[in-house]
């Protein structure tokens, strides 16, 4: 497919400067930075579902912890048993 597209002249200019020195062709450059674009998106993408599957993840943590405190037996605490006993010699 052939697009025609507004470049402004000083951009375009830098942009067939760089690519002659690289060998290479501005059609080309621009595929792959059209390519290199799309897969950042889809990368974006992945990561935002990367953090929602944590963000689950740390959802069914809390409840797991509040689950387990809630069966706990009634009295104090292991921190409280100890800061006791750490306190029965002073």
């Amino acid at each position: 497919m052939t697009a025609v597209i507004d470049i402004p002249d000083d951009l375009y200019q830098k942009v067939t400067a760089r690519v002659a020195a690289l060998g290479r062709r501005v059609p080309e450059v621009t595929v792959e930075l059209y390519e290199r674009w799309l897969g950042d998106e889809k990368i974006a993408s992945e990561q935002a579902a990367s953090k929602l599957a944590g963000e689950q993840w740390l959802e069914n943590w809390f409840q797991s912890v509040d689950e387990a405190v809630s069966r706990a037996p009634a009295g104090p605490s292991a921190r409280e048993l100890l800061m006791q006993d750490r306190n029965r010699l002073g």
